[in-house]
């Protein structure tokens, strides 16, 4: 089995990252990986439709680079930082591009644990998480109940003041290998 972490906070140090290497580690899945969105170039989508004419995006990008992770992955966690109540630019063009290019293609993450991560100051968790899951299940993926994963922080290190926020990212991350071993 193999669970991918995708970061979605231009931080690779931060506080969303340490939310993901929880999960990731609390699932019991050896093979795991973390993308840092960061790390790419992945530009917006521009609307175009031609994926869905062709099933290829005409944007020359790294995108293709993770959707290759993904599909091979059995378990995918999504986390973003909340920027002005809403996932961080990375994570949007993200989920725009590969939301429209997956679509395209057949849903190919369909029937595979996806869950997703919030970290904010103080307000826009709700909206966050939202836009996370609903495109885990616009993906068609499994998404596991495990509450609302998300966790309060400001400055870099301050997650692991959140005992509540980290014990959920280790009970998600426990509920996700328990289904992976079900679906497996």
């Amino acid at each position: 089995m193999r669970i991918l972490g995708i970061n979605g906070s231009p931080r690779k140090d931060g506080n969303t990252r340490y939310m993901l290497e929880v999960v990731l580690k609390e699932s019991g899945i050896e093979d795991r990986k973390i993308i840092d969105l960061v790390d790419y170039d992945i530009k917006p989508c521009n609307a175009c439709g031609e994926c869905w004419k062709t099933r290829k995006c005409p944007v020359k990008d790294d995108l293709e680079i993770i959707i290759e992770e993904m599909v091979k992955s059995d378990a995918i966690v999504i986390a973003s930082p909340v920027y002005y109540g809403v996932v961080s630019a990375q994570m949007k063009a993200f989920i725009d591009r590969t939301g429209e290019i997956l679509g395209a293609r057949g849903f190919p993450l369909k029937g595979k644990v996806g869950a997703a991560i919030s970290v904010a100051r103080r307000w826009g968790h709700l909206s966050t998480i939202n836009a996370l899951l609903l495109y885990l299940l616009q993906m068609r993926m499994i998404v596991p109940g495990a509450g609302w994963c998300s966790a309060t922080a400001k400055e870099r290190g301050d997650i692991i003041k959140d005992e509540e926020g980290l014990e959920r990212a280790r009970e998600l991350g426990k509920i996700i290998g328990e289904l992976c071993r079900k679906l497996s």
